[in-house]
């Protein structure tokens, strides 16, 4: 039980990352570990500005934690997210997210729960509503 014990850790944590296992077909879940730069835009103050933002994904093969920052706020996700690969128009990460507003923020912000849906592209992009 430990050799196996040792075996899921050790795929779990670095081996599903690896080309050839990807090559072989025992992963298909796509690889989002890292830092993300990007905006959003909202309906808060019409959709008329881009808003920076920062997304921090910690990835194993079995889980996932995201956390986004804007200079207003900062989320992380909630429940266990969804990676859906075999979507028509594309893989896509769905999660489920509670946001702070930091101490700087216009006084009308408030926590809040929300969903995010992000589709990933080929080229290496997400892009989707949060």
């Amino acid at each position: 039980m430990a050799f196996y014990g040792a075996l899921y850790a050790l795929f779990d944590r670095y081996l599903w990352r690896n080309s050839f296992v990807r090559k072989l077909g025992l992963v298909r879940i796509p690889n989002l570990t890292g830092h993300w730069r990007g905006y959003l835009v909202t309906s808060f103050d019409g959709h008329a500005k881009r808003h920076n933002l920062m997304i921090h994904i910690f990835q194993s093969w079995t889980q996932i934690v995201v956390f986004l920052t804007t200079p207003m706020s900062m989320s992380r996700s909630l429940a266990r997210p969804v990676i859906q690969v075999d979507d028509p128009e594309g893989a896509a990460f769905v999660y489920q997210y509670q946001s702070q507003p930091l101490a700087d923020a216009m006084g009308t912000m408030h926590m809040h729960y929300g969903t995010a849906m992000l589709r990933i592209s080929n080229g290496g992009c997400l892009a989707g509503d949060y």
